[in-house]
């Protein structure tokens, strides 16, 4: 059914919770995994407080880290299921549309990504990434929600 999938995650619980299921699914399926994060770019004016604090080589090093510890800790979850998959950074002003652009690139199947469930305003405000691959996405989205408990 799908032989090529590919999973965003931030690293995120939700989003590890989101690659568990890629990684599952994979295995039951014998497909390929493409596990991406995506990294938004230094701005000089900015609210986050990491670009506020840092300089742009400094952020561009504490990103590029961070993602190597996301696709690390990603990947190795995927072999101890014995998935084949392949592990992509991005820097990305928008995210979603990074995702997409992966996903078409790879020519991904399906795309797996996790969602905290808001609805209403709260999910309007928040602009969720996942929202906007599910509006803008070609490609089938699995969407993950947190386990309820």
């Amino acid at each position: 059914m799908y032989s090529e999938i590919l999973v965003a995650t931030d690293g995120a619980p939700l989003a590890q919770n989101s690659v568990q299921h890629a990684a599952d699914l994979a295995a039951a399926l014998g497909a390929k995994l493409t596990i991406l994060t995506v990294t938004e770019p230094f701005h000089v004016f900015s609210l986050e407080v990491e670009q506020v604090e840092d300089s742009r080589a400094a952020f561009a090093s504490h990103a590029k880290a961070h993602a190597e510890m996301v696709l690390s800790a990603a990947a190795a979850l995927a072999t101890t299921r014995d998935v084949q998959c392949d592990v992509v950074h991005r820097e990305a002003e928008h995210p979603y549309r990074a995702i997409i652009e992966v996903a078409r690139e790879r020519r991904s199947d399906l795309i797996v990504m996790g969602s905290h469930g808001r609805g209403g305003l709260a999910a309007v405000v928040l602009g969720s990434q996942t929202l906007k691959v599910l509006t803008h996405s070609r490609t089938p989205v699995l969407v993950v929600r947190p386990a309820q408990g």
